[in-house]
């Protein structure tokens, strides 16, 4: 016998909350192990899941202010791991991108997750991933919404 939609929906709920407080842990141990400062991992996060981009859209996307992504960037083109490159297109233009170092470093810290992840995740047919996927992705675009709004509310009242 199923449970009914609203108790199905608060596990549901649970279970992501459950799971973005381990993501958190398990980041806050990453970020001990590269080294670096919160921002600037979330920085590079940013860049390793969207791609290059300039340091104006980086500082949007991570709701920075243009000079302190510019120390960020600073600071992760030092360690080797972020470079800036002229844009084709318009020399003005830097576009900022990770290194290979990146991917070195990582291997020995995602490597095993990812594998874990690849077997466990088998138990999932190709329809299936791709329902979760659509979840995973409706709730990206929630919490897009919803720091929006909460980046618009007045704090001076």
């Amino acid at each position: 016998m199923s449970r009914g939609r609203p108790q199905a929906i608060n596990a549901l709920n649970r279970e992501v909350r459950g799971w973005q407080a381990d993501q958190e842990l398990f980041d806050s141990l990453v970020i001990e192990l590269a080294g670096v400062n919160r921002t600037d991992w979330r920085c590079l996060d940013i860049l390793g899941t969207r791609g290059p981009m300039t340091a104006g859209q980086l500082a949007e996307a991570v709701r920075l202010t243009t000079g302190a992504v510019t120390g960020v960037l600073d600071r992760l083109e030092t360690a080797g791991l972020v470079r800036r490159i002229r844009d084709t297109a318009d020399r003005r233009r830097v576009i900022v991108e990770v290194t290979d170092k990146v991917d070195t470093l990582a291997a020995p810290v995602y490597g095993p997750l990812m594998a874990d992840a690849a077997e466990a995740h088998a138990v999932f047919d190709a329809d299936q991933l791709g329902l979760i996927t659509r979840f995973i992705r409706i709730e990206r675009e929630l919490l897009a919404k919803h720091t929006r709004r909460l980046a618009e509310i007045d704090r001076t009242t």
